[in-house]
C-alpha cells in the first residue's frame, strides 16, 4: 500500500508527537516520560499548525501517520538593490519510521516540500540532519556547504 502525504492537521497531533518521539528515541536515551513530552509538543503544535510561520506534512498509511516533515518559515531583512527579500524555509523533523524506508517514500515526502518552497518563493531550504542521513539529503538535490557559524549557548 502506498502511502498517503497530505498537509497535517489539530487531530494529528497526537500522531506527530508519536513520530517525533521516535526520531529523537532512535538516536538518545532520555528520561522524559512519553506523555509528558506529548504534553509539551501538543503546546507547541495547537500553537504553532494555524499560523502562517509553521506548516507541517506528514505521509499516512492505513489511518496511521508513518512520516511527517515541519517548515518554519524564516523572513530575510530587505538589503538595497536586491527588491523584495525572499524567505528561507528551515525543514525540520523530517522522519520516516524505519519499516518505510528505502520505499521513496522520504524522497516523495521531500519533494512535496520542495515544490511547496519553489512555488511559495523561497531562496533556499535549510536542514540540519543527522550524520547517517546525508546521503538521503544529497541524493535529493542538497549540497553539504561549508559548516556555518555556530555558537551554541548554554542551557
Amino acid at each position: 500500500m502506498t502511502a498517503t502525504i497530505r498537509a497535517a492537521h489539530a487531530d494529528d497531533i497526537p500522531e506527530l508527537a508519536r513520530l517525533r518521539w521516535q526520531l529523537y528515541t532512535e538516536r538518545e536515551a532520555h528520561d522524559e516520560p512519553f506523555e509528558t513530552y506529548v504534553e509539551r509538543f501538543t503546546v507547541f503544535a495547537r500553537d504553532a499548525l494555524p499560523r502562517d510561520d509553521w506548516r507541517a506534512w506528514c505521509a499516512e498509511e492505513r489511518e496511521r501517520l508513518v512520516a511527517a516533515m515541519w517548515l518554519h518559515t524564516i523572513p530575510r531583512i530587505p538589503a538595497p538593490g536586491h527588491g523584495a527579500p525572499r524567505p528561507m524555509a528551515y525543514l525540520t523533523n523530517m522522519y520516516v519510521e524505519p519499516g518505510h524506508r528505502s520505499h521513496g517514500l522520504g524522497s516523495r515526502l521531500l519533494q512535496v516540500f520542495v515544490d511547496h518552497c519553489t512555488s511559495g518563493g523561497f531562496e533556499l531550504v535549510l536542514a540540519f540532519p543527522a550524520d547517517d542521513a546525508y546521503g538521503f539529503y544529497e541524493r535529493n538535490g542538497f549540497t553539504r556547504p561549508p559548516d556555518p557559524v555556530v555558537h551554541r549557548l548554554a542551557h
